[in-house]
């Protein structure tokens, strides 16, 4: 009875250890390195669109958020509760709404003054 040729196991050479050595390299080196390089690539691409040519760097940063005007609503809070804030809410949109028409007609009477007086002198004789 013919006998199977039996291996010996993983006959490597050194050409082909250092190639299999060199690319688990390269993909650790990859996965090290991807985060940063991400980033780096990220802020060099986005920071060309950010400042104006004339603009100063104090330009650039946005603006902080600012927290929404007005009364809180919540839930655990009586009928009572809710319509004293509601109507708090009401006077204080209506006193704002107050001090802005009397802004509009005070600068409509600053700038309509002088133009108001030339119009009721008579014309020369």
């Amino acid at each position: 009875m013919p006998r199977l040729p039996r291996g010996k196991g993983f006959a490597l050479s050194t050409p082909q250890l250092i190639r299999i050595v060199m690319v688990a390299t390269a993909l650790v080196a990859l996965i090290v390195l991807q985060r940063p390089c991400a980033r780096s690539v990220s802020k060099f691409v986005t920071g060309f669109g950010q400042v104006d040519a004339g603009a100063g760097a104090a330009d650039a940063r946005p603006a902080p958020p600012v927290a929404p005007a007005g009364e809180l609503l919540r839930a655990d809070m009586t009928e009572a509760e809710m319509a004293v804030v509601i109507a708090r809410a009401r006077a204080a949109a209506a006193a704002e709404a107050a001090a802005l028409a009397d802004a509009g007609q005070a600068a409509a009477a600053d700038a309509g003054g002088d133009a108001g007086r030339a119009e009721a002198t008579p014309p020369p004789p």
